[in-house]
């Protein structure tokens, strides 16, 4: 199921160096143009480089440079599998580098499957403060989705038809389910503050 696609983030947002990233196939877009091919293997002497994909390729030629490697590892984990991706995008023009930087992309995984990943980025002297969110939907109860995905969360309910889930383990990470008529939205969130380990 897609909904547990979000865990590959929270290694990245953990601190998970670029040189253990592992090559993973770029999604394709129109946004910042093709997407560069992924490369046969390096030898195991050389750290594996982190494949472009049309989400940290939009980045860059936006002009975001401290928070290009943070945009570069979790873009690599969150749009692996996807058939199509593409982005929209918001940053300051005057100052791409300095400010924050938005980004939603849109995550066509066929056979009517798909989800949206929103990204923030905030440089800092510290280094860079991130915010990643996955929003999917499941054709089950949201119930059904919290037995069989979230064994082990604490649920604490926000409003009637929203229930927000989270671990001891990961503070930083939570999972909200939202109830509506045949299916359960999912929203996958995990923060991470510059400098925080």
């Amino acid at each position: 199921m897609r909904a547990m696609a979000m865990f590959a983030i929270a290694a990245c947002l953990a601190g998970v160096p670029l040189t253990r990233a592992q090559p993973l196939p770029p999604a394709t877009g129109t946004a910042a143009g093709a997407p560069v091919a992924a490369t046969a293997a390096p030898p195991a002497s050389v750290p594996a480089p982190v494949p472009d994909t049309v989400l940290a390729a939009a980045a860059r030629q936006a002009g975001i440079r401290r928070c290009q490697p943070a945009v570069s590892v979790v873009s690599a984990r969150t749009l692996a599998g996807a058939r199509h991706a593409d982005v929209v995008l918001d940053w300051d023009r005057q100052d791409p580098d300095g400010a924050p930087f938005f980004s939603l992309t849109g995550l066509d995984y066929g056979q009517n499957a798909a989800a949206v990943f929103s990204l923030t980025t905030v440089p800092q002297p510290a280094g860079c403060t991130v915010l990643a969110e996955r929003i999917s939907s499941a054709p089950l109860s949201c119930r059904e989705v919290a037995r069989s995905e979230l064994p082990g969360y604490q649920a604490t309910v926000l409003v009637p038809a929203v229930t927000v889930y989270t671990l001891a383990a990961h503070p930083r990470e939570t999972v909200t389910l939202v109830d509506s008529p045949g299916a359960c939205l999912i929203v996958r969130r995990q923060v991470r503050y510059a400098g925080a380990g």
